[in-house]
């Protein structure tokens, strides 16, 4: 039966037009630790999507396989190590990673949550390999554009030099033989061509974007498409004013009503592409506060209920739960950790108190000196409200040593590896505090710290919902 199972798993890999791609990899100094692998389920939202964890052995090595129908970059992270690579279909890499002390204490974030990026060498494929074309056409257009600069943005005798240099980058493609080297290739002479005036906004449009030519797996493809329509329904789109934008999204909150709009506009008359650059200009504009962030994400769920293009629904989707997620009201990203004590504990542990997490490490300065001051917190409130610290130290021993130095008495446990929790929570500077209430929802995304008057701005906030308290033994 199982056999079965795994036949029909991989007939179906086939018949949605994925092939496998193995990978081998040698990293020495990461012996028995963990690798994260992850890539972008679409290049609009960013949403990241797991593809495995896998240890290594104790030589350093782990080999997996990959299931993919086109080109693309996946992300392999060791704790705060992360490399990028990519891969095609149906080639198997061997790939070796320069040596890394991972008890090296500079390898551990002390004020900035920050990932490394270390050299590494691809043994296997050796013929055509990819990520070195990349490379080296990435060198041929920084190069050319760092000789010429000046002549490209002033138009002077621009056709020729860029033709010229066209022409040399095509020579180099095709000896490559590689379509995906090809078409990130196309979008960067597509950029030249725009930056030289060559190309006129409308000859991009249909160039690039209009019909089939636009691919929304190809990251360089989605990278020239985010740049070109960043902000543009807001700053550069022609044919509607800033007033009928403002009152198709805020008052009618229609999808259908602002493609209508939207339709005015020349570079937007191809509706599948409007609906994409209305996805793109969502995120832009939730953060703006001259639009209801409702109607945005009720204009999101129209388009990921439609049944016109299931790749945009599924943009659209990642897009709306990425708007609402850790906002205000949304419900805290559940978590477990086993604590200094040995105890195991998550979120769901402590419904019906209020919960102030924090993470920290015992090398940043501004988050020892916030203990003190969550040690009178602690004192005052551990009726009403759980603490928890989650430290990012390089060693947990570091942060059992201060903690039982100082006698603090609260819930403190060790990321342990747990990097979804750093996603999760949004953490990229230390100290970093949230507050979730009783009902295990954001009470507070970006809490105050301790001596940021805490104790008084959650005194206010009990206050306006249930009538006055007061500190206890004070």
């Amino acid at each position: 039966m199982g056999r079965f199972i795994i036949t029909a798993f991989l007939l179906l890999e086939v018949l949605l037009g994925y092939s496998q791609s193995k990978i081998q990899i040698h990293f020495p100094g990461a012996e028995h630790q963990t690798a994260h692998i992850w890539d972008y389920s679409d290049y609009i939202s960013l949403s990241k999507q797991e593809i495995g964890n896998y240890q290594f052995d104790k030589n350093g090595n782990i080999d997996f396989k990959v299931y993919i129908s086109n080109a693309k970059p996946i992300f392999i992270q060791v704790q705060y190590i992360r490399i990028q690579l990519f891969i095609e279909p149906n080639r198997n890499y061997d790939i070796e990673i320069d040596k890394v002390d991972f008890t090296n204490p500079e390898l551990y974030p002390k004020n900035v949550i920050g990932y490394l990026s270390p050299n590494f060498k691809i043994n296997k494929p050796t013929e055509h390999e990819l990520n070195k074309g990349l490379e080296d056409v990435k060198k041929m257009f920084s190069a050319f554009v760092d000789s010429n600069y000046l002549s490209l943005v002033r138009g002077l005798n621009t056709r020729f030099l860029v033709d010229s240099f066209g022409k040399k980058v095509n020579q180099f493609t095709k000896s490559f033989g590689n379509p995906y080297l090809n078409n990130y290739a196309d979008f960067q002479m597509a950029e030249l061509r725009l930056l030289s005036r060559e190309y006129s906004s409308k000859m991009v449009v249909d160039k690039e974007f209009v019909g089939n030519n636009l691919n929304l797996d190809n990251p360089y493809a989605m990278n020239f498409f985010n740049s070109f329509w960043s902000n543009y329904l807001t700053m550069k789109g022609v044919g509607f004013s800033p007033f009928q934008l403002d009152s198709v999204i805020n008052k009618e909150q229609s999808y259908q009503a602002l493609s209508a709009l939207m339709a005015h506009d020349p570079l937007l008359e191809d509706s599948s592409l409007r609906e994409l650059v209305i996805i793109r200009n969502i995120p832009q504009m939730y953060a703006n506060r001259r639009f209801n962030k409702k109607a945005l994400i009720n204009i999101l769920y129209d388009i990921s209920a439609s049944r016109l293009n299931k790749k945009h629904q599924l943009i659209a989707t990642n897009v709306r739960k990425k708007l609402i997620s850790f906002q205000l009201g949304s419900p805290a990203p559940d978590f477990e950790f086993t604590d200094i004590k040995g105890t195991k504990f998550k979120l769901s542990d402590f419904e019906g108190k209020y919960v102030y997490l924090n993470i920290w490490d015992t090398d940043c300065p501004d988050c020892l000196a916030e203990m003190e001051y969550t040690k009178d917190l602690f004192e005052d409130f551990d009726d009403i409200i759980t603490f928890i610290s989650i430290s990012v130290d390089a060693d947990s021993s570091l942060m059992r040593k201060y903690v039982e130095q100082r006698e603090f008495d609260w819930t403190f446990a060790h990321l342990n590896n747990n990097f979804q929790f750093l996603s999760d929570y949004h953490v990229s500077v230390l100290p970093r505090y949230i507050l979730i209430n009783k009902e295990g929802k954001l009470e507070m995304p970006n809490a105050p710290l301790p001596s940021k008057h805490f104790s008084e701005l959650f005194l206010k906030m009990l206050n306006d919902k249930k009538g006055n308290l007061e500190l206890k033994n004070r």
